[in-house]
């Protein structure tokens, strides 16, 4: 007979499972072109669209992604994945957030830890705990932080009304405005890693033609393998409404399948399953680019041809994305869409496979 503790993490198990099967049930989802978010929750709570503006009180987690976000509500936790995002939430926990241009108003209450990945960050709400940032530049002018600041940016600004209780950590080729006139604690500069080895540009041209044969490779094979994967991908609906929930579902994918995955093989019982769901959920990260890489090029060879050719399609989207992937402070948040968006129609295909 199984002990308690062992039953225990099955029944979490279970509830997690439970939770990503069921992402896209309308009780916890609210996708569209233009949404607005009211009213209270008690559970995790997924939003997504073009714009969207959130005013919700969730006693719970909010997941919300979107082309311009404005957040005015409450959560326990805050998921947030955009292009621009206004927040003036009070989150009573734990705040990530992921985009290009992030502003976080003097009106929001951050209670715990702070993580932004994003290109601009502007912070004008004090923060109760430790902040961690990557971004091109960061603002944290008359703000205080009453834990440690670790900063990856090319450019800090500071103040005379800048407070940093614990330390402050950064690199020393960032350049820091205003430190002599902040009160910090104690400050830590690291050297940048260096591994030491130059690549000409010969070497840089043959590596992107050999990742991009690998990648069309793969396609090819899988189409092969698998012949409906295609028949699906080339029906999907691209309007925006459906392009942010897939979106959405990707994002919790990304988020709890490695929770799922941690509990199954603190069971014991379940490890061997565990290590499938590993592994399953490391292929899907790599395929999900080369499914997005497909789509984009069927979508513009569609507009040069009438016929379709599948070879065509495939290079030309995985050279381009890959092009975008190499643009300067916008290469990291189009790697980020494009892995949550391909890991949402993934799961949309394992889901619909009897369809």
């Amino acid at each position: 007979m199984m002990n308690k503790k062992v039953l225990y993490l099955l029944s979490i198990l279970f509830i997690s499972f439970s939770l990503i099967m069921n992402v896209d049930a309308k009780k916890i989802v609210n996708v569209g072109e233009i949404v607005e978010e009211v009213g209270e929750y008690d559970s995790t709570r997924f939003v997504a669209g073009n714009k969207v503006t959130n005013k919700s009180s969730n006693k719970s987690i909010s997941f919300i992604a979107g082309n311009e976000i404005l957040t005015e509500g409450k959560s326990e936790y805050g998921f947030y994945a955009g292009n621009i995002l206004n927040i003036n939430d009070e989150i009573e926990k734990d705040l990530f957030i992921a985009g290009n241009s992030v502003t976080i108003t003097e009106s929001a209450i951050l209670n715990r830890d702070v993580f932004i990945a994003a290109n601009s960050v502007v912070i004008k709400a004090n923060i109760e705990r430790d902040l961690r940032i990557g971004a091109s530049s960061v603002d944290l002018r008359g703000i205080t932080i009453n834990g440690d600041a670790f900063i990856s940016a090319g450019e800090i600004l500071l103040d005379e009304d800048s407070v940093i209780v614990g330390k402050l950590t950064y690199f020393e080729d960032t350049r820091v405005d205003g430190l002599e006139k902040a009160n910090v604690g104690s400050t830590l500069v690291k050297k940048n890693i260096s591994i030491g080895i130059e690549y000409t540009l010969k070497d840089r041209i043959i590596s992107f033609i050999e990742r991009a044969l690998a990648a069309l490779i793969v396609m090819l094979v899988l189409f092969y393998l698998i012949p409906r994967s295609k028949d699906k991908i080339d029906n999907l609906e691209y309007t925006i409404g459906d392009i942010f929930k897939t979106m959405a579902i990707g994002l919790v994918t990304l988020i709890v399948a490695p929770i799922v995955i941690i509990i199954a093989l603190l069971t014991g019982i379940l490890t061997p399953l565990a290590l499938i769901m590993g592994a399953i959920f490391i292929i899907s990260i790599y395929l999900s680019s080369l499914i997005v890489s497909y789509i984009i090029g069927r979508l513009i060879y569609s507009k040069l041809f009438i016929a379709d050719n599948i070879y065509i399609s495939l290079i030309t989207g995985i050279v381009l994305l890959r092009l975008l992937y190499l643009i300067p402070y916008l290469g990291a948040p189009i790697v980020f869409f494009v892995l949550i968006y391909g890991l949402g129609l993934i799961f949309k295909f394992i889901k619909s496979r009897d369809n």
